[in-house]
């Protein structure tokens, strides 16, 4: 038997059921349209605090990208990097990755995910970068190898112009050779799971900063609907349209600091409705910041002063053979010139033969990410090191193509014929230096006759 007041309830429900059904599905369904939000982004920065200068007309730069970003940049609006800001794993590209984060807290970023480069770094010494980082330093993706635990925040969380905007980042493990010492990387999928249903919860949007190939980016839009934006990453080249896959959004771009992304989008009822998306190259036209420059010539000075790995010239060769001793040692272009006078002659009326002087003309001498490509056999045991300032070893002399010569010459000062032989050379030696700015771009052809001998 029903209790009495329930009897009552469901005799007034039976009565105006049917009322209540009418005014129920008379009315209409909600249109929610969220505002526009503006996101800007780089990528793939490889240490470009500034243009290096070997060659005029050479873009970008952080230095012009806070120019541009200081003109252009519409408020409010997001500014976040996609990873691939250091150059390398050295440890003075470790120093000029801490200048570098300083630059982008100056220009205002809000977030910067961990990209393949930084993912190959030990794990003490990114735990220390985190630690100084002004600006978030984000990664759902990198771990310590013990713990599994994350070396730094998964994600961030951004209010701006009435919204909680969630930033999460992630690299996919298949764009790092090598993990560094102590750190693991989780798929995609397992580094994204474990955060985005929270994201999800808490957020009004939630962005994916993706170090990671287009068809991964194109993949995880299908896997994950709750992604309104998906920003990349381990691209070739720059996006040239915005992309929506499933209910994403997708962008990317690269190229060591040349350009600026810029996105905007809104959803109705969690699709996106509307969206406009451009990519703005920094030509030389765009000023360089003088902050950004002094910034520069900072990390300059502090380089010139720093003992530091590459220094030490009984370091082990990292392209030697194991098991092979090398047996020719570097001496210099003067060595040659006692026997080569023609072709000394034409060295010495080329740019080679000053390639040192354009480095300490912009205070540069002492940078080791310039030296390798204006001196003789850097970073090898017998090359040209730090503490040899201008003295010896210098310019792009003859062993920087034919390899050292102490063999050839110790031959020939005996009265004997060199058994020593230099190998043939050809395009792919010029290119290891003269490649992409730094030629015009570079042809056999055309700059073979200008030091031919």
């Amino acid at each position: 038997m029903q209790k009495p007041f329930v009897a009552a309830i469901l005799a007034v429900l039976a009565l105006v059921g049917g009322g209540v059904f009418l005014l129920l599905s008379s009315r209409k369904p909600e249109t929610l349209t969220s505002p526009e939000l503006t996101v800007y982004f780089t990528c793939d920065t490889q240490g470009r605090l500034e243009p290096c200068g070997c060659f005029t007309g050479q873009l970008g730069g952080l230095t012009r990208a806070r120019s541009w970003l200081t003109n252009n940049r519409q408020s409010p609006s997001l500014l976040v990097d996609i990873g691939g800001a250091i150059a390398g794993e050295q440890d003075y590209h470790v120093i000029q990755w801490g200048y570098i984060l300083e630059a982008y807290e100056k220009m205002g970023y809000q977030a910067l995910n961990l990209g393949a480069r930084e993912g190959m770094l030990p794990l003490a010494t990114l735990r220390e970068m985190i630690g100084q980082s002004e600006v978030p330093l984000l990664s759902a993706s990198l771990v310590d190898a013990n713990s599994r635990e994350p070396i730094a925040p998964p994600h961030t969380q951004i209010e701006i112009d009435g919204r909680t905007i969630g930033l999460l980042g992630v690299l996919d493990p298949r764009s790092v050779p090598t993990p560094g010492e102590g750190l693991a990387i989780l798929s995609l999928d397992d580094a994204i799971s474990r955060h985005l249903p929270f994201l999800a919860e808490e957020c009004d949007e939630v962005i994916l900063l993706a170090f990671a190939t287009e068809s991964e980016m194109d993949r995880l839009a299908n896997e994950f609907y709750e992604l309104a934006l998906i920003v990349g990453g381990d691209v070739k080249q720059a996006s040239q349209t915005a992309r929506q896959v499933n209910q994403s959004l997708i962008v990317y771009t690269t190229n060591q600091a040349r350009t600026v992304g810029r996105v905007s989008f809104n959803r109705q009822d969690g699709r996106i409705r509307q969206a406009s998306y451009d990519i703005h190259m920094l030509y030389p036209k765009v000023p360089q910041d003088p902050e950004l420059i002094a910034l520069s010539q900072e990390f300059k000075k502090f380089i010139s002063t720093t003992r530091l790995d590459i220094d030490n010239p009984h370091r082990m060769d990292e392209n030697a053979i194991p098991g092979v001793a090398t047996t020719a040692e570097y001496v210099g272009s003067e060595s040659c010139a006692q026997c080569h006078m023609e072709e000394t002659r034409i060295w010495k009326n080329s740019r080679h033969s000053q390639a040192f002087a354009t480095l300490i003309h912009r205070d540069s001498q002492a940078d080791p990410t310039c030296i390798g490509c204006h001196t003789v056999g850097f970073g090898t045991p017998t090359g040209y090191q730090r503490a040899f300032g201008d003295s010896k070893l210098t310019d792009v002399g003859c062993e920087s193509c034919h390899g050292p010569g102490s063999e050839h010459v110790s031959s020939w000062q005996a009265g004997r014929k060199p058994s020593f032989q230099f190998r043939p050379l050809g395009p792919g030696d010029c290119k290891s230096c003269h490649y992409g700015e730094f030629s015009r771009p570079f042809d056999w052809d055309t700059f073979w006759p200008h030091i031919a001998h």
